[in-house]
């Protein structure tokens, strides 16, 4: 289910001390999986309103209420934005399903949905060998209740293509961490949505983003089990948090010395500082590179050289999160590479 937010490293936006890969940054070398638009029983087809083109029928819900198919823009916030701040850490997994083939949006002919039309396949993937019909209905609710894109006329906001990838990228995520054995419990499962959506109050939570308890109740497990997921396949960066600066002197002294500032480098040089003999334990380490030549104690050191302290925390921190994103991405584009996804029309 759609708990995955696009963020962008090139600005290294960091939650939770995590980045995140922007959606469209795909490397030219990425693994291509194989994504076929089909046009299903043509003949069938629900006719496009009036003023649409036959080939280049939008299924995106319309930006403003004077766009939709019938006066009505759908009065919906997925929750999957809301929650997706814990995605942020699973960097790789929003952009590389389809790889750099891409698609148009000619699968999906009709804005809109009937009501009969709601149980139709509008996509087919295949994952170790067995086949999954995704219908509209199924698609729709994997981030929202299906009265939240009702329009006035009665029927349904098409599911966009972009929300069928994501729900089948999550699919192949959780399938692939449950045969690993992962497991969630329902005390991990409060846990990961106070941390994540400020409440476990499933309730609550279905109330604020328009889904019934039950659609609020998966979309956390789901990522949930995948941030499990994240931690075994990158451990390195699963615990790793960023360094915090230190506090900038009242007086705008950064040159005057202080015990606290002292006490933040001590901190932070770790087994790289001999506490008892108050002077360097080693001098082959980061830290000594960057401060071996300043004047300080464990008692007495400036503002100055608490930045930079901080600085090395910060580029060792970033290289462990870099390492683990490069070999979680590696992993996920490895495993949806070995996925067929076939976007259909939609039959009468």
């Amino acid at each position: 289910m759609g708990f995955i937010q696009k963020k962008d490293t090139e600005e290294h936006d960091v939650i939770e001390g995590i980045e995140v890969i922007e959606r469209s940054d795909t490397p030219d070398d990425m693994p291509v999986s194989e994504v076929d638009v089909v046009e299903r029983d043509k003949d069938a087809e629900t006719e496009a309103p009036e003023d649409a083109e036959d080939d280049e029928v939008s299924n995106e819900v319309p930006d403003t209420a004077d766009e939709a198919p019938s006066g009505k823009r759908p009065p919906f916030i997925p929750i999957a934005i809301a929650c997706a701040v814990i995605a942020v850490i699973i960097a790789g997994i929003v952009g590389y399903m389809v790889g750099s083939g891409g698609f148009t949006q000619r699968g999906i002919s009709a804005a809109t949905l009937t009501e009969n039309q709601l149980d139709n396949v509008v996509a087919t993937y295949t994952l170790n060998g067995a086949k999954h019909d995704i219908a509209a209905r199924e698609a729709i609710e994997s981030q929202y209740k299906l009265e939240a894109v009702q329009l006035d006329d009665g029927t349904y906001a098409t599911p966009a293509a972009d929300t069928i990838l994501t729900y089948v990228r999550n699919k192949v995520l959780c399938a692939d961490a449950e045969a690993r054995g992962i497991e969630l419990s329902d005390d991990e499962l409060a846990e990961f949505a106070e941390s994540t959506l400020g409440s476990s109050d499933f309730a609550s939570i279905a109330e604020s983003y328009n889904v019934s308890e039950d659609q609020a109740r998966e979309i956390v497990r789901e990522n949930a089990l995948i941030n499990k997921l994240y931690a075994q396949i990158a451990p390195a960066a699963s615990g790793v948090e960023e360094p915090e600066k230190p506090a900038e002197p009242a007086d705008g002294d950064t040159s005057a010395a202080s015990a606290d500032y002292a006490a933040y480098i001590i901190n932070l040089l770790g087994d790289e500082w001999d506490a008892d003999a108050s002077t360097w334990a080693r001098t082959d380490g980061s830290y000594y590179a960057a401060l071996g030549e300043e004047s300080f104690t464990q008692d007495s050191a400036t503002y100055e050289q608490a930045m930079m302290a901080y600085y090395v925390a910060y580029q060792d921190y970033y290289a462990q999160v870099e390492d683990s994103q490069s070999a979680w991405s590696t992993y996920v584009n490895d495993l949806y590479a070995d996925v067929t996804l076939d976007l259909y029309g939609i039959n009468q």
